[in-house]
């Protein structure tokens, strides 16, 4: 048991709304909980990495650093989506590492990580090859090594699973599989028919200066929204409409997924600077459905927003106990895609979205340092914000488990 951490102060976080108060503050600044909270929660647990989409074709394939582990997700020769890692077995080279284009100016960069369509992997610093399947077919002037076996050296395969067109790893080869626990989530949004939609390239975001829970907090609860976004926000109010109040799904034992209700006071609301769908309604969707915004959370990584014409989706993943990578992209029926001024609308829509960041952005950048304060205070919670006692509940547990040892 990791002595340093108080498992009792942690439990009072844990149970709903009425009776829990916040995490304790170190848990979003602190360098030794950021180390145990990776091994506690990140190690085990099925992490969002892209869509299925981005791997379309036999060969494609992208990088990812979930939790900070170089991985690379291919569909391989059958047609298959795989994840391994990105380690070659040699010397530890990323065998997806981008060396071109550097000059003196970046040397010193973070190193960049390649996505595109190949045939083989080949690893930069020695020129270890390695098949779509990760199983290493060349090693340069290895045969006088009489204990190098080839067939037993490869890239470490990782444990993939495919949610509704998302792409999930987990580091545990032994973890149970992830779409039992989404059936909630899943039949909650089944109109929204999110295997089917497509994304666009996903812009990311490195060394976010606030911790990701923070991120995925500030998401998920509908408290702030009248508040913070007064004015902007005024279509979907916080407390929803009448007759339609705003409202959260019960969380329970074996739920993988944490979802809420925000009701609209018009018919196909949106985003953007017009309030109004920019693009034509998911076609699928129920008047009641066209009329509120879905937000939902796959600890600890997806979160995703629906709306009358679109979806949307975020990747949150920790860079250290103050900073996370932050990936977001949109989703729409492949037809919309082809619609004219596709570009210009969706620049429409991601500049709707850069209103709410400019008020979002700073305001989790000062609850960074407002945490970091001798002040800092553990919270009581709004009805409002009931999902962040959900979470913490979720993270609680994660946490519990490995004090005692799993």
């Amino acid at each position: 048991m990791n002595s340093s951490i108080d498992l009792e102060e942690l439990l009072k976080s844990r149970g709903s709304y009425k009776e829990a108060i916040g995490l304790p503050p170190r848990v979003y600044n602190d360098p030794d909980f950021f180390d145990f909270e990776i091994d506690s929660v990140f190690a085990s647990e099925w992490l969002c990495v892209g869509r299925e989409e981005q791997v379309q074709e036999i060969g494609d394939y992208f990088s990812a650093k979930p939790a900070g582990e170089p991985v690379v997700v291919v569909r391989n020769s059958e047609s298959e989506i795989r994840a391994m890692s990105s380690v070659c077995p040699h010397r530890g080279m990323c065998v997806t590492a981008d060396l071109d284009g550097i000059d003196d100016q970046n040397m010193l960069e973070p190193t960049k990580f390649l996505s595109g369509n190949a045939r083989y992997f080949r690893c930069p610093y020695h020129w270890w090859v390695f098949n779509l399947d990760g199983e290493l077919t060349g090693a340069p002037e290895m045969k006088d090594t009489d204990c190098f076996v080839m067939e037993d050296t490869g890239l470490a395969k990782i444990a993939v699973e495919v949610w509704n067109g998302f792409i999930f790893v987990n580091f545990d080869e032994n973890a149970d599989p992830l779409g039992p626990s989404l059936a909630k989530l899943e039949n909650a949004v089944a109109n929204y028919n999110l295997d089917s939609l497509k994304t666009v390239d996903p812009a990311v975001i490195p060394d976010v200066p606030f911790n990701w829970k923070i991120m995925i907090e500030n998401f998920m609860e509908m408290y702030h929204n009248s508040r913070l976004h007064k004015g902007i926000h005024d279509w979907a109010p916080s407390a929803g409409v009448p007759g339609a109040p705003s409202s959260y799904s019960d969380f329970e034992p074996g739920d993988g997924a944490m979802f809420g209700f925000n009701p609209s006071l018009e018919i196909d609301g949106g985003f953007n600077p017009t309030y109004k769908a920019l693009f034509p309604p998911l076609p699928n969707l129920s008047e009641e459905e066209r009329q509120r915004v879905v937000f939902a959370f796959v600890p600890p990584t997806l979160l995703i927003g629906m709306q009358a014409d679109s979806a949307f989706w975020f990747t949150v993943n920790p860079t250290g106990p103050e900073t996370h990578e932050l990936s977001m992209a949109y989703l729409f029926p492949e037809e919309v895609l082809e619609i004219p001024l596709f570009d210009e609308l969706l620049e429409a829509a991601i500049r709707g979205v850069g209103y709410f960041n400019r008020q979002d952005i700073p305001t989790n950048i000062a609850t960074q340092l407002g945490l970091s304060s001798r002040f800092a205070n553990r919270a009581h919670y709004s009805w409002q914000e009931a999902v962040i006692p959900q979470f913490n509940s979720w993270l609680v547990d994660h946490y519990e488990k490995s004090l005692k040892g799993r």
